[in-house]
């Protein structure tokens, strides 16, 4: 008898287990992304990896991988519910490839090594001499970036990145305000061999291809007419020779709404630091300002931030791992009336 209720009861707490679990929780339903996405609109690009020099400082010339013959590649744009088509085309003699920090994109568009060991989307490690049309559909507002994922030459995937390969993706929501937008990439100058040569003085740590080494200290110098690095140049034209060939430097007017996409593409802990401007985070923190107006990225994070200048003048920005700025990291916001 003692067992026939033992069972009874089993069954009448199975069922009202299984009654409560009903009413109460639903479970997570994953939507049909690939097959249910019809994209609004698409946008095309064709992107060439091939060889540049590009000179870091006098007598030192970086013999660099790139996208389109710039670092960093060309800035893809899109809005919510795009689909971003990116022809590329390898003009270089190893294979290469676009990956993208995206999320929710086909398999066969990853080009990484998965590519190659699943079979799927083989062609998107691009040999040399081939191409392949990458599609990626833009689900999600942010700033993202692609870079190459190959290892080939007996080298490591971070030396093909080094080398000069990434470059930023931009989705914005349909709202998004009128702004004016900047790329900050941080990044350690690549350690391949061959691929910088000189006898001059190389920066070591550079943002969008660019160092001033000796930092702002050489600023200094450089506007004394006393630097050993740029000789012969003095005040502020000397200065001036160095905007956007040894330091990044991005021009706006008075009370424009910008826009600083900062990504750490290196292998290094840095950071990013403007002068003056509160720096606030458009994702990471939701509108938030970032404590002491030091954006930290650790090694392939990024952020936006929002800066609004209320008064015109030369503004410097930097890494705030101090050693790195010392070493080439600097650049400036030059806010005109």
């Amino acid at each position: 008898m003692k067992t026939t209720y033992i069972v009874v009861g089993l069954i009448v707490s199975g069922f009202l287990l299984g009654f409560v679990t009903a009413l109460f929780w639903t479970p997570t339903v994953f939507p049909n992304i690939f097959g249910a996405a019809q994209q609004a609109n698409v946008r095309e690009y064709t992107i060439v990896i091939e060889p540049a020099d590009i000179e870091l400082a006098p007598g030192v010339v970086w013999h660099a991988w790139t996208y389109n013959g710039t670092i960093p590649g060309p800035t893809l744009y899109a809005k919510v519910g795009d689909l971003i088509r990116v022809r590329a085309i390898n003009r270089l003699n190893l294979t290469h490839s676009l990956h993208p920090h995206l999320p929710y994109y086909d398999l066969q568009h990853d080009g990484s090594q998965i590519n190659i060991i699943t079979g799927v989307g083989k062609g998107s490690m691009i040999p040399p001499g081939g191409e392949w049309v990458y599609e990626w559909p833009a689900t999600k507002a942010g700033i993202w970036y692609y870079h190459c994922h190959s290892a080939d030459g007996g080298l490591r995937i971070v030396d093909h990145m080094l080398m000069g390969l990434y470059g930023a993706i931009i989705v914005d929501e349909i709202d998004e305000p009128p702004s004016r937008n900047f790329i900050v990439f941080m990044a350690e100058t690549p350690a391949v061999r061959g691929a910088i040569v000189g006898s001059g003085q190389r920066p070591f740590y550079i943002m969008n291809g660019m160092g001033v080494p000796g930092g702002e200290p050489e600023l200094e110098k450089v506007f004394a007419g006393k630097s050993t690095v740029y000789p012969g140049l003095k005040g502020l034209e000397g200065v001036a020779q160095l905007f956007n060939k040894s330091m990044p430097v991005f021009k706006a007017k008075l009370g424009e709404r910008l826009r600083f996409h900062i990504i750490n593409i290196g292998d290094l802990y840095h950071s990013f630091h403007a002068h003056v401007g509160d720096h606030r985070s458009q994702y990471v923190l939701g509108g938030r300002s970032w404590p002491a107006q030091v954006v930290p990225l650790v090694p392939g994070a990024a952020d936006t931030i929002i800066l609004v200048y209320n008064k015109p003048g030369v503004f410097l920005f930097h890494c705030h791992v101090v050693s790195h700025a010392d070493a080439g990291m600097i650049g400036l916001i030059i806010i005109e009336e």
